[in-house]
C-alpha cells in the first residue's frame, strides 16, 4: 500500500497488501485425505506433510477422542495442511466441539509446524499439557495470500508460551480459549508484502506471563494486528503486550476487555477493563457478565457464524466478547407464524411493530407445515427505520453456508416479488443514523433492487441467495439489482470472511433498463465491506448466471476482498478512490475437480474482467486472480491515476491480459520521462520493465533486465506465465517476489528517462520450466505498468551445479 493509505479505510474490515484468504482458492483435483483414528495415523499424517504431494494439499480428519503424545514433531511443510477434528469414527460425520477432540501432550509433547506460505487451517482441537507448540513460519514464501488460520480450539499447556506466526499471508486467528502457562504470542513477519492478522472472539485468561503478546519481525513489511471481541483476563504480567524485540507494528483494538497494556493503538473504541467473570474454563458467567451482548457484529474480517463449540454467534443485540455466547437475549423477539402480505403473524406486521419499538428487534421465522414457505409480497416491505435483524436460519429446517467453496445453505424462507415490485427490502435516505438492518438466511427473487439501503449505517447482508437457484421451472426468479447501496449508508457489510456469512447472487443478463448490477457500492456513504460472495453464479459457484456487472464500487474507502466474480458481463467496475479490491477471483470457478490425468477447467468467464475509469485514483490491487475472461483481464483507462498492482494474477484472458489505455494494447516503452507532462494516460502510461534473461533450475534461478522511466525508487515484481500473451505482453499466473531499484541519469528539461538495471533471484513453489517470466513496474507515486513482454525461462546448467539449494531440481529442463 502506498505511504498513509492504509490508515484511510474503514477499520472494521481493512485487509492489506498480501490478503487473499484462502476461501476461493482453486480446489485440488485429488486432495491426500486422511481419516486419522489412532495416533500413529496422526504421526503419519503430519509426516506426509513434509513430501510435496501431487496436489499440494494434505487435509487430516481427526476422529473425537483423547490422542495421548509424548514424544516430539517438527513439521517443515511442504503442503498445504488442513488439521481438522472432531469426526465420528469412519469420518463420515462432524461436530465441532474442542473439547472432544484432544491431543495430549502429557506434559512432554513439543509440536512445532514450520508454514512456507502454502496455508494452514487447524480447527476443531484441544491441545492439553503440550509442553511447546508453535506454528511458526519459514524464512522463505513458496507462495503469497494464503491464510494461516486457528480457529474453534482450546489451548492450556501446563508449560512456555503458545506462538503461532505468519509470514506469507494474513493470519486469521478466531473463537480460541487459551489457558496457556505463559501466554500467546501472534508473530507477524512479513517477507514480500504487508500482512494483517485478525484476532476476533477470543478468550485468553489466567496466564502467568503476559497474556497476549504481538511481535513484528525486525525490517519487515509493513504488520498490522486487527482486534475485535477479545477477552484478555487475569494475566500476572500485562494483558496486552508488545515483544520486546522487533519492529512497531499497526494495532486497532474494537470491543475488547483488558486491564494493562503497553500496546500504542492506532484506531480503536468501546474498549473496557469490566470484569468478565469468567468461570474455570473461560465462560462468562450467565446473565451478570458485562462480557455479554457488548461486542461489535462487524468486527475486523467479520464476525464468525458460530462461537468454539457451535453456538450461533449472535443471539442477542450484539455479539458476546470472547470465545463462547451466552444465550442471553437482550432484545424484542417478533415472530413471523404465517406466509400472508399482511396481518398478524406475517412478515410485514413483524416489520411495522420493529418500527415501533426504538431499541434493536429481532426478526425470527416459526412458520408450520416443516416444508419453511414462499412469500409473496404485493408491494415493498415498510421501510426499516429502527434497527433491526430479519433472520430466515430461525425457520426449522434452515441451516447457514458450511462450504469453503460454494454455497450450501439450506433455505426454508423465499421472498417472491413476481418481477413487478420495486424492491423487498429498503432503508431510505431519511432514516435515523441509528437505522440498522440485519439480513440473512433468505432467498430473494424478481424485484427491481432486493435489498435497497440509502441511510442508516452499519448494515450487514450475510447469508442469502439473491436470484435464480437452478435452472428448473421452480428455481426462483431473477432481480435487475440485488444489493443496491447509495445515497447515505454508511459501513454496509455484504458477506464476510466466515464461509457461513457468504451470499451467492445470480443475476440478470438482460435486464430492462440495461443496468443490472449484483452489488452497487455508491453514495456518500464509505467504510463497506464486501467479502466472500459469489457473485454471477448459482450458489454451487460453479454456473454462470451473471449480471451485467457483477460489482460496481463509485464511492471511496471500501474494502473488496476474497469475492468469486464470474459469469456477468463486466465482472467489476471501478469508479472510486482509496479502496482496496483484493484475494478476489475474476473469471474462474470456485472450484474445479476431475480425477488424473485430465486437467482441471477453472474457467467460468466474465466477457471483462475488471474496468478502471477516470476518477479512480488510489486505488490498491492487491493478490486478485483475473483469468478465463472473454475479453480482457483488467483495462484501466485515461484519467485513472496512482492504482497499485500488486502480486496479481492476470493470465489466460483471450485477447488482453493488462492494459493501460491508451492505446489498446501493448504499449511502447517512451522515452520521454513519462509524467512530465501531466499523466494524461492511465497510472500516467509508467513504463514496464525490459526483462533480458531468465534462466536458473527448477525452483529457482535469476532474472536480468532494466527499467526506462523518470528518477525514482521502483518496486519491481516477477511472474511466471504459462504462455506469452497477446503481443507478446507476458500474463502473471504466479507471483514469484519482487525488488527495488532506482532509477537515475534522467532529467525533466529537456524530458529524458533515467535507468535502472536488476540482477535479481526468483524462487517459485510450482516448477519454472516450460514457462515465460514478466514483471511490472510501480513508482513511489503508486503508479503500476502493464506487464512487460516476456521472456521464456531458460535451464542454466551452471547455476544448477553451482548456486542449486537442496530445494531446486538440476538440469535439464524436462518438468
Amino acid at each position: 500500500m502506498h505511504s498513509g493509505k492504509s490508515m484511510r479505510f474503514g477499520w472494521h474490515a481493512i485487509l492489506s497488501v498480501a490478503l487473499s484468504i484462502s476461501l476461493f482458492a482453486p480446489r485440488p483435483a485429488h486432495a491426500l485425505e486422511i481419516c486419522v483414528e489412532t495416533l500413529n495415523d496422526l504421526i503419519n499424517g503430519l509426516n506426509a506433510t513434509l513430501t510435496p504431494q501431487a496436489d499440494g494439499t494434505v487435509t487430516l480428519r481427526l476422529v473425537a477422542q483423547t490422542y495421548a503424545w509424548n514424544g516430539a514433531q517438527l513439521a517443515v511443510l511442504g503442503n498445504r495442511l488442513n488439521l481438522l477434528g472432531g469426526y465420528a469414527p469412519g469420518c463420515a460425520s462432524r461436530t465441532v466441539n474442542p473439547a472432544n477432540t484432544v491431543i495430549n501432550g502429557l506434559g512432554a509433547l513439543d509440536l512445532e509446524f514450520f508454514e512456507q506460505g502454502l496455508g494452514v487451517t487447524v480447527e476443531g482441537i484441544r491441545f492439553s499439557n503440550v509442553q511447546f507448540l508453535r506454528l511458526n513460519s519459514a524464512q522463505q514464501c513458496f507462495d503469497y495470500g494464503n491464510a494461516v488460520t486457528w480457529r474453534r480450539t482450546i489451548v492450556d499447556g501446563t508449560a512456555g508460551d503458545f506462538r503461532i506466526g505468519s509470514s506469507c499471508g494474513p493470519l486469521i486467528f478466531q473463537n480460541n480459549a487459551v489457558l496457556q502457562t505463559l501466554g500467546t504470542v501472534l508473530q507477524l513477519t512479513p517477507e514480500n508484502l504487508p500482512i494483517d492478522a485478525f484476532v476476533v472472539n477470543n478468550t485468553f485468561f489466567d496466564s502467568l506471563g503476559d497474556g497476549l503478546r504481538l511481535f513484528r519481525g525486525e525490517d519487515t513489511a509493513i504488520s498490522t494486528f486487527r482486534l475485535g471481541n477479545n477477552l484478555i483476563w487475569s494475566s500476572t504480567g500485562i494483558d496486552l503486550a508488545l515483544s520486546a524485540t522487533g519492529d512497531l507494528p499497526l494495532v486497532t483494538a474494537f470491543n475488547n476487555t483488558f486491564v494493562s497494556s503497553n500496546v500504542p493503538i492506532s484506531d480503536g473504541a468501546d474498549n473496557t477493563s469490566l470484569d468478565p467473570q469468567l468461570n474455570a474454563n473461560g465462560v462468562p458467567a450467565v446473565p451478570g457478565s458485562p462480557a455479554i451482548n457488548s461486542g461489535t457484529n462487524s468486527p475486523p474480517g467479520s464476525l464468525p457464524a458460530v462461537d468454539i463449540i457451535g453456538n450461533p454467534r449472535l443471539i442477542g443485540s450484539a455479539a458476546d466478547r470472547g470465545a463462547y455466547e451466552s444465550n442471553v437475549v437482550d432484545a424484542t423477539e417478533l415472530v413471523v407464524t404465517n406466509a400472508s402480505d399482511s396481518g398478524s403473524g406475517s412478515l410485514r406486521q413483524a416489520i411495522l411493530d420493529a418500527n415501533s419499538l426504538p431499541s434493536f428487534n429481532t426478526i425470527r421465522f416459526a412458520i408450520p407445515g416443516g416444508f419453511g414457505a414462499i412469500l409473496l409480497p404485493q408491494t415493498p416491505y415498510p421501510d426499516i427505520v429502527t434497527p433491526m435483524r430479519i433472520d430466515g436460519f430461525t425457520q426449522p429446517g434452515a441451516l447457514p453456508n458450511t462450504s469453503d467453496w460454494s454455497n450450501n445453505a439450506q433455505y426454508q424462507i423465499d421472498i417472491a416479488g413476481g418481477g413487478t415490485v420495486s424492491y423487498a427490502f429498503r432503508v431510505p435516505t431519511n432514516a435515523p443514523a441509528t437505522a440498522k438492518l440485519d439480513l440473512r438466511g433468505l432467498r430473494m427473487g424478481g424485484f427491481s433492487n432486493a435489498v435497497l439501503l440509502q441511510g442508516g449505517s452499519g448494515h450487514i447482508v450475510r447469508g442469502n441467495h439473491f436470484g435464480k437457484f437452478g435452472d428448473g421451472l421452480l428455481s426462483g426468479s431473477d432481480n435487475i439489482n440485488a444489493i443496491y447501496v447509495n445515497a447515505n449508508a454508511d459501513n454496509v457489510d455484504i458477506g464476510g470472511f466466515d464461509p457461513a456469512a457468504r451470499n451467492s447472487i445470480a443475476g440478470d443478463q438482460d435486464p430492462p433498463a440495461g443496468n443490472g448490477y449484483g452489488i452497487y457500492i455508491g453514495g456518500n456513504g464509505d467504510g463497506h465491506l464486501v467479502a466472500g460472495n459469489l457473485i454471477g453464479t448459482f450458489p454451487n459457484g460453479n454456473t454462470a448466471h451473471g449480471h451485467q456487472v457483477g460489482l460496481r464500487v463509485e464511492s471511496d474507502l471500501n474494502v473488496v476482498a476474497s469475492n468469486l466474480v464470474s459469469g456477468n458481463v463486466i465482472g467489476m467496475q471501478v469508479l472510486g478512490s482509496d479502496n482496496l479490491i483484493a484475494g478476489n477471483r475474476v473469471g474462474v470457478k470456485a472450484f474445479a475437480f476431475c480425477l488424473p490425468p485430465c486437467v482441471p477447467d477453472y474457467a467460468l468467464p466474465n466477457a471483462n474482467g475488471a474496468l478502471v475509469y477516470a476518477g479512480a485514483n488510489d486505488n490498491d490491487f492487491d493478490n486478485n486472480q483475473l483469468a478465463w475472461n472473454s475479453y480482457s483481464g483488467l483495462i484501466m483507462y485515461p484519467g485513472a491515476l496512482g492504482n497499485t498492482l500488486s502480486a496479481n494474477r492476470v493470465h489466460d484472458n483471450t485477447s488482453l491480459n493488462l492494459d493501460l489505455r491508451n492505446p489498446a494494447g501493448m504499449n511502447a516503452i517512451d522515452g520521454d520521462g513519462p509524467g512530465t507532462f501531466g499523466c494524461e494516460e492511465a497510472n500516467c502510461d509508467q513504463n514496464f520493465p525490459l526483462l533480458s534473461s531468465a534462466t536458473g533450475v527448477r525452483y529457482e534461478g535469476r532474472v536480468q533486465g532494466s527499467l526506462s522511466t523518470a528518477n525514482g525508487e521502483y518496486r519491481i515484481e516477477f511472474y511466471r506465465g504459462s504462455t506469452c500473451g497477446v503481443g507478446g505482453q507476458g500474463g502473471g499466473s504466479l507471483f514469484l517476489g519482487a525488488t527495488n531499484v532506482v532509477a537515475s541519469g534522467g532529467s525533466l528539461f529537456p524530458p529524458i528517462n533515467g535507468s535502472a538495471t536488476f540482477d535479481v533471484p526468483i524462487t517459485s513453489p510450482a516448477t519454472l520450466y516450460n514457462g515465460f517470466i514478466t514483471a511490472t513496474a510501480t513508482s513511489a507515486g503508486g503508479n503500476t505498468s502493464e506487464y512487460s513482454a516476456c521472456v521464456a525461462y531458460g535451464c542454466d546448467q551452471i547455476f544448477a551445479h553451482n548456486l542449486d539449494s537442496s530445494y531446486a531440481q538440476v538440469c535439464p529442463a524436462t518438468p
